[in-house]
């Protein structure tokens, strides 16, 4: 059987743990990255050997992300002053993380955002619901 420390001592020593721990450090601070807006409509989900892998909400962020491409890994290597922790970004549609609220007891209320920074799908979907509501369907 091995013990705790000589494993931990074999983990640290592997450069590509250290990497990823650099990497999630300078993930954590997403927003800064990609503006609020879009740090809303997406997630860095993992890390590895370079590339980042984000979770984002739709096909039409992703295309945006993806046209960010190089000013994104340029602010990841400016943030982490090692331009060549971050060699990749990969964008792909799926489901978020669920945001914790600073009160986790209770959900986050969302406020009401500008209609400028909503989708044309998200404003129709809106829309709809309002309506179907008001009972209009």
């Amino acid at each position: 059987m091995r013990k705790a420390k000589d494993v931990l001592n074999s983990a640290i020593e592997n450069h590509e743990i250290l990497s990823a721990a650099r990497a999630q450090a300078i993930l954590r601070r997403w927003p800064e990255v990609v503006g609020t807006m879009l740090a809303e409509k997406s997630h860095p989900d993992r890390y590895g050997r370079g590339t980042v892998w984000v979770a984002v909400q739709g096909s039409a962020w992703a295309q945006e992300l993806r046209m960010m491409k190089e000013t994104i890994l340029t602010r990841l290597g400016d943030l982490s002053g090692e331009p060549s922790l971050f060699k990749d970004v990969r964008f792909g549609v799926r489901p978020l993380p669920n945001r914790i609220s600073e009160d986790s007891t209770k959900p986050a209320e969302e406020p009401e955002p500008d209609l400028r920074e909503l989708s044309i799908r998200e404003i129709a979907e809106r829309r709809l619901a309002r309506w179907k509501h008001e009972g209009r369907s």
